[in-house]
């Protein structure tokens, strides 16, 4: 499914779109420079920041890291840029305020040369609701889970909801190309549509071990979208799915949840008040 390495060339590219990462880029960019995978690159796209982002980065001195700053383009535009500049047979994605552990390329690239025809592999995380400035001593590991095996999550199962976060995804760049690259017009859900759309062209697997220390920020850029853009967006994306995969009609009562969900809780609030 993938091309060979060119001499000289990264096996694999961690991306990382940046906007007013201040706070979070320094220790996201060590974690990143810090795994333990012998061939490796890390971009960074700055997306028009107007913090310290760009000063921040210009001082970490290693040959592995290149930052390109460009003026407000949003960050599926970000991506799609540090992507189409990555030299890497895989790329990694890692979101500027989240923390890749050490061992993550070497666990996710083993898998794929074991697994060739895999189009998209994301893993276990580690949940943090306050930053972390250093990957703490206690989610070093791979840790003990209660599923040792790898899950294959068929299209059926990601029609109904997006099961992982965006800094676990690994897949490799000539996947990215085939499933037509990162949606630039969608203003969220957009890991969640690239995997729907990658899904064409190979399995999607959840790895049990975790490699990223995920952090719940509350002041994210998404987290400030209404949620009647969210649903907008999320119906938008379901219905380019059930054109694009061969999905049982079945899977549209999925569809049902929300409104019931919304039904109850409507239910529940005018119980409240009689």
């Amino acid at each position: 499914m993938t091309g060979p390495i060119q001499k000289g060339d990264p096996e694999i590219s961690i991306v990382m779109a940046a906007y007013n990462a201040a706070s979070f880029i320094a220790a996201s960019l060590t974690a990143a420079l810090a795994q333990n995978h012998p061939s490796f690159e890390v971009i960074v796209v700055d997306d028009g920041s107007s913090d310290a982002t760009e000063q921040i980065c210009g001082k970490i001195n290693d040959p592995r890291l290149r930052y390109l700053r460009r003026d407000r383009i949003g960050f599926p535009s970000a991506l799609n840029e540090g992507i189409s500049l990555a030299r890497g047979r895989y790329i990694a994605i890692n979101d500027a305020d989240d923390l890749s552990l050490p061992h993550r390329l070497s666990y996710v690239v083993a898998f794929f040369k074991a697994h060739p025809d895999v189009a998209v592999v994301a893993t276990a995380y580690a949940k943090t609701s306050e930053f972390h400035q250093s990957v703490p001593e206690s989610v070093f590991s791979t840790g003990e889970v209660a599923n040792p095996s790898p899950v294959w999550v068929p299209a059926s199962r990601l029609y109904r909801g997006n099961p992982f976060v965006h800094s676990t995804l690994v897949f490799p760049k000539s996947i990215w190309e085939s499933a037509g690259r990162y949606d630039e017009k969608l203003s969220m859900c957009v890991d969640y549509d690239f995997v729907l759309r990658a899904a064409r062209f190979g399995s999607v697997v959840l790895l049990p071990g975790r490699t990223v220390i995920w952090y719940t920020n509350p002041t994210s850029f998404f987290k400030k979208k209404s949620t009647q853009e969210y649903r907008d967006t999320l119906t938008a994306v379901k219905v380019r799915a059930r054109r694009l995969l061969n999905l049982p009609f079945w899977v549209r009562l999925y569809d049902m949840i929300p409104i019931y969900r919304r039904f109850l809780k409507m239910a529940m609030r005018i119980q409240r008040q009689s």
